[in-house]
């Protein structure tokens, strides 16, 4: 009997039947007579209009009935066993051989899919030249590593955070040395039923009719060691996630890669999360930035289309702010990058709230989603359910990262209770919408792109001012919380539980200033130590003229209390009078809301700002000392003994000063880090005011070292000034210069608050590097601005700075020196004064 042997296929024309390995294939009738036609001229080109009429004889018939039979071959025989020969017709390219032998038995089981399977990679909808991958060289490590002990990955990730090119990459290394590799789109396929066929079409395989298209993947692929990515499966996993585990788990040797916005949750799956590409922190060199993924990304794509771009150093700042605010996702750093010639730099970091409209990329994609970053995330939305496009929509409220329970008490409401508000935020989670960040206690956060697009369907339903309203709700419940424990909690593990809340706050108190003036109110009282711990007291300043026009009568003693009680510690050793007025305020409505240990506070802080006024300041402490309890928090009482030490200083009792600052440093080490350090600072005060600068120094050089690295920058200034002063006393002027420099560099970072006390040490330095006019000047402003803030009399380190600076421009300029001197010849403000003083300015 004649058998046509085409490749590795076997035909037998008078049986019309077609084998692989012995196993008969199913093939319709017109797919065989257009595989009888093709093999009668192996290797040579067959028209159309040939096959047409030897297939369909006489009928009339559409050319797509052909591309549609030749379709179907390329499944069973391999999709490069027929080439097209576009508008001309078609070639079969296997090898053709002609024998007699006897068929098969009739009865061979039908094969669950037949033709020897063809590893190759995919033969369209993936680029053979791809652009360089950037950035992306210890993921890929990671990933082949992954791959190699696991038999099913999913490459999850945000929309265009790079998924599908890391794969590719992956693909295009691993294909000759794994055994074969395969590439499948999922993108363009709506139904689960048809991922088995673009299989089957990737692989080189014909699968059966009516037959359970998974199960026969089965034995094709068992024992085959292929890789098989499985490109886009966010919009099918649920549907995906029982066939392809059973598949994994069944096709010995198959590994698959899939990747997806989500995993598929089976057993056995390991999911490899794609972070963002590295962002340099703000203030990185040029030559530094360059090294980070994100910045490398977009400098090489700019100078793609624009041969003119390179990074500088009159760039690298925009740069790297755009690649911080594009979250180093590379489909947005990509588009971001196109945009660049046209816009520049500057006014493309400007338009970037509008990054949606900005971001488009010029004529038509390979892929609509990857056109716009818009299309990228409303792909992603469209897969949520209503439910998690509610809870998305209500997390863009928040400014920064939130804690589980704070985002699902934000995001409950009458449809959605906070039991499932924490499921649906972890759905998004999964989703990779919502990132989880490595902290402890955990956090979620909306990249900031997402929070875009979240904040502009919110916008759109109509309920974002409820959903601020209750965010900042939300968290005035948590920074209650905050100012409870701030007082027994140890600090550093209070301050990694609040601090990451800093953000969140900020957006809480901007929104309630101008839309509830009581939420106003009772925010700005009850962060406030969270702003002092964090070193932005100048903020918390800076706020209370807003806040303070929305007090109201009626409003809760309680927080009318709180809120006074912030001003005074955020004043306190500043404004003395605004401190004072503050603290009197906080202790009586302390006291007339019942709150014993506020009161006590207060009445501290009173104490504290009594400076030239010891009768009044030694009132105020002995009325806190009345309601003191010794088993109070560490961190109150050490308060207590640290105002107990100030007010013994400032009256020359210095051995009583140095025992209650002892005791402060005790009870603070139990809890506090900032009072003890505060404490410490004390003592050095202490010995610049008895005139004993070596031991001031002995203490302040190694302390001031240690605060150069914890981000104390407010202690870290006064122990500056006071360094500054013990310096000068030890005639080393150089030291003194360069702490001198230190201390206005750090001075600026706080608009200059607080250089009002240090005036006197720079006008010595003035003296001592013989600029006497200038020390004048500078000691003139040091009267001004101590009488402007409340502050009638010096500290006892400062009177005898001050002794020094009058007895030296006295010698120099006579006693009358301060009658020589107008009001036009002081500087401008302290911040002036010092550069001055420092010989940085005329």
């Amino acid at each position: 009997m004649d058998c046509i042997r085409i490749g590795e296929f076997e035909i037998y024309p008078s049986e019309r039947r077609l084998l692989a390995a012995g196993q008969p294939l199913e093939l319709g009738a017109r797919a065989f007579d257009l595989l009888l036609a093709l093999a009668e001229r192996p290797g040579r080109l067959v028209s159309k209009s040939a096959l047409l009429e030897r297939v369909w004889p006489k009928l009339v018939v559409e050319e797509n009935n052909l591309a549609a039979q030749i379709a179907s071959l390329r499944r069973v025989l391999g999709a490069g066993a027929i080439q097209t020969v576009p508008g001309f017709g078609y070639r079969l390219e296997l090898p053709v051989s002609r024998n007699a032998m006897p068929p098969p038995p009739a009865d061979t089981p039908l094969a669950a899919a037949a033709a020897t399977p063809r590893p190759r990679l995919p033969p369209r909808g993936w680029p053979e030249r791809l652009a360089p991958l950037v950035g992306r060289e210890r993921e890929l490590e990671e990933l082949s590593e992954t791959l190699a002990r696991a038999s099913l990955v999913t490459l999850a990730g945000v929309a265009g955070v790079g998924k599908t090119r890391l794969a590719q990459e992956l693909i295009a290394l691993a294909a000759p040395e794994q055994g074969g590799a395969a590439w499948v789109s999922l993108r363009p396929l709506a139904d689960v039923h048809h991922v088995p066929g673009a299989i089957a079409l990737a692989v080189g395989i014909a699968l059966p009719e009516r037959a359970d298209a998974f199960a026969a993947l089965v034995p094709a692929l068992d024992e085959w060691p292929l890789l098989l990515v499985l490109d886009g499966a966010e919009h099918l996993c649920a549907a995906l996630a029982v066939p392809l585990g059973t598949l994994v788990q069944q096709a010995r040797g198959l590994r698959l890669l899939l990747t997806s916005q989500a995993p598929l949750g089976v057993a056995g799956e390991h999911v490899f999360r794609l972070a963002p590409l590295a962002v340099p922190p703000p203030g990185t060199a040029p030559e530094e930035a360059a090294k980070h993924a994100a910045v490398r990304l977009f400098a090489e794509r700019a100078a793609a289309v624009d041969r003119r771009f390179a990074l500088s150093a009159t760039n690298c700042a925009p740069v790297v702010e755009i690649c911080r605010r594009l979250d180093g996702n590379p489909l947005a750093l990509e588009l971001a990058a196109a945009r660049a010639p046209a816009l520049g730099i500057s006014a493309l970091l400007d338009h970037l709230d509008d990054r949606f409209r900005l971001l488009r990329q010029a004529g038509t994609a390979a892929d609509p989603r990857h056109g716009t970053l818009h299309a990228a995330f409303d792909w992603s939305y469209g897969l949520l359910s209503a439910a998690e496009q509610r809870v998305f929509d209500a997390l863009g409220v928040f400014a920064g990262s939130f804690a589980l329970e704070t985002g699902a008490h934000c995001v409950a409401d009458d449809t959605i209770d906070v039991a499932d508000a924490v499921d649906l935020i972890g759905r998004l989670v999964d989703r990779s919408l919502v990132t989880t960040l490595p902290l402890e206690p955990p956090r979620h956060a909306l990249s900031e792109t997402a929070r875009h697009f979240a904040r502009a369907h919110l916008d759109a339903s109509g309920r974002c001012a409820a959903l601020r309203r209750r965010m900042a709700s939300t968290l005035l419940e948590r920074l209650d919380a905050a100012y409870d424990e701030y007082w027994s909690l140890d600090e550093a593990h209070w301050l990694a539980r609040y601090a990451p809340d800093l953000d969140n706050v900020r957006a809480a108190l901007d929104w309630a200033t101008t839309s509830d003036p009581e939420l106003a109110v009772a925010l700005y009282g009850s962060a406030w130590p969270l702003f002092v711990e964090t070193d932005l007291n100048a903020e918390g300043r800076s706020r209370f003229e807003q806040v303070v026009t929305r007090l109201r009568d009626g409003l809760p003693r309680a927080r009318v209390g709180r809120f006074w009680e912030a001003v005074a510690n955020y004043e306190s050793l500043r404004r003395y009078d605004r401190a004072r007025y503050a603290a009197e305020l906080a202790a009586g409505l302390h006291e007339a809301a019942g709150d014993v240990r506020a009161r006590y506070q207060g009445l501290l802080l009173l104490a504290l700002n009594w400076r030239g006024d010891d009768a009044a300041a030694h009132a105020a402490l002995a009325a806190a000392r009345a309601l003191e309890d010794p088993a109070w928090p560490a961190r109150l009482l050490a308060l207590g003994a640290l105002v107990e030490g100030e007010l013994a200083a400032a009256t020359g009792e210095h051995e009583l000063a140095r025992v209650a600052f002892a005791q402060a440093v005790r009870h603070a080490l139990a809890t506090s880090e900032r009072l003890a350090l505060a404490a410490t600072v004390c003592i050095v005060e202490l010995d610049v005011a008895g005139g004993d600068a070596a031991a001031a120094l002995q203490l302040a050089r190694p302390l001031m070292s240690s605060l150069a690295h914890t981000g104390r920058l407010e202690t870290r200034f006064e122990l500056l000034a006071l360094a500054l002063g013990a310096l000068l006393l030890a005639g080393e002027v150089a030291a003194a210069r360069d702490c001198g420099a230190e201390l206005l560099a750090l001075a600026r970072r706080f608009g200059g608050s607080g250089l009002a006390g240090a005036l006197d040490a720079m006008g010595c330095l003035a003296l001592a590097d013989g600029r006497t006019r200038i020390a004048a000047r500078v000691a003139a402003l040091a009267d001004r601005e101590l009488a402007a803030h409340g502050q009638p009399a010096r500290s006892p380190a400062q009177q005898r700075l001050r002794a020094a600076l009058d007895a030296g421009l006295a010698a120099a300029l006579g006693g009358a020196w301060r009658e020589t001197l107008r009001v036009a010849d002081l500087p401008a403000d302290t911040l002036v004064a010092c550069a001055l003083a420092l010989g940085l300015q005329a």
